[in-house]
């Protein structure tokens, strides 16, 4: 069964339970919605999607939030913040009663278009480093809150002109620059330290092997241990984050390169391409050489009202 791709754009709306603005009429084309959700009534959950090209930052305020990444349940509780990457197939599972969570889009593509008219060079550097976050489920901070909150104030107060632009840009930046202070945080535990340690080497190094045995004694945690703050820290158990970097290699390895898909399965550990080829069609829907040659077996939704159900 296809998968559907959340197209933008979204319904804007303005009601008490949802706001979504559209900021590129702001001089903001990187951030094609920014979000506002508020919730006095559960909602219905949505299909696994997509949202191409671009990153999904979302911060729980109140409520207890279900996303589910390819089978993959992960909890978002109140002070946290999920990152969802761009090829990353996911879906909020529960939309409850009480929710208070704000969201944004940031578009990362094309990759040669520099962001918020920065320079060349530092839009490359935080659009690599947003591609690059080592957690995707960590901590927020009130750096990042108040980023949030200004957003939306300087939208409702500020008159629309040069200088409302100017700080909303300022903003988006201060938000963006807040995410990436708070992924990167040291955590404060010793057993989180040598996790953190562990989940940088397998960013770094997908192609290797990791057997258990070798990562208890690395992070001096009993297995049950080890999985619980593994996916505590990264959403997932250490197999399947090891097999997410994989993919994310060979995503890399095909966009950039000409290596035969063979190559590259033995060059990221694959027991065969056979098996890799399994895995990268059950992670994007596709055959890593249909996905390298830019076909796309993925159908949109029917109707748009299931993506703007999203947030």
């Amino acid at each position: 069964m296809s998968k559907p791709v959340c197209t933008l754009p979204f319904e804007y709306v303005d009601t008490p339970e949802r706001r979504v603005l559209n900021l590129e009429h702001e001089g903001l084309p990187c951030i094609p919605a920014l979000g506002y959700s508020h919730f006095k009534s559960s909602k219905p959950s949505v299909s696994e999607h997509i949202h191409p090209g671009c990153l999904e930052v979302s911060l729980c305020m109140r409520g207890s939030l279900i996303f589910e990444f390819g089978g993959n349940a992960l909890q978002l509780l109140p002070g946290n913040v999920l990152v969802t990457q761009p090829d990353e197939w996911h879906r909020l599972s529960t939309n409850p009663k009480g929710l208070v969570m704000y969201w944004m889009f940031f578009r990362l593509e094309p990759e040669n278009r520099p962001v918020l008219h920065l320079p060349p060079a530092e839009s490359d550097i935080l659009k690599q480093t947003l591609r690059t976050l080592p957690r995707r489920l960590f901590k927020g901070s009130d750096r990042l809150r108040l980023a949030f909150q200004r957003l939306f104030k300087l939208h409702i107060e500020q008159a629309p002109g040069a200088f409302r632009r100017l700080a909303m840009r300022g903003a988006v930046l201060d938000l963006l620059l807040a995410l990436i202070e708070a992924a990167q945080a040291e955590p404060k535990n010793p057993g989180d330290l040598r996790i953190a340690r562990i989940i940088d080497t397998m960013r770094q190094h997908p192609e290797r092997e990791y057997p258990i045995d070798l990562l208890t004694r690395d992070a001096a945690l009993s297995e049950s241990r080890l999985n619980t703050r593994f996916k505590q820290l990264t959403g997932l158990p250490p197999y399947t984050f090891l097999l997410a970097c994989r993919m994310r290699a060979a995503q890399q390895r095909l966009r950039a390169t000409d290596e035969p898909v063979t190559a590259i399965a033995q060059a990221l550990g694959f027991s065969s391409s056979q098996h890799f080829a399994m895995q990268f069609k059950r992670e994007f829907g596709l055959t890593p050489s249909a996905w390298r040659s830019g076909q796309s077996a993925v159908t949109r939704p029917s109707s748009q009202e299931e993506c703007d159900a999203v947030r």
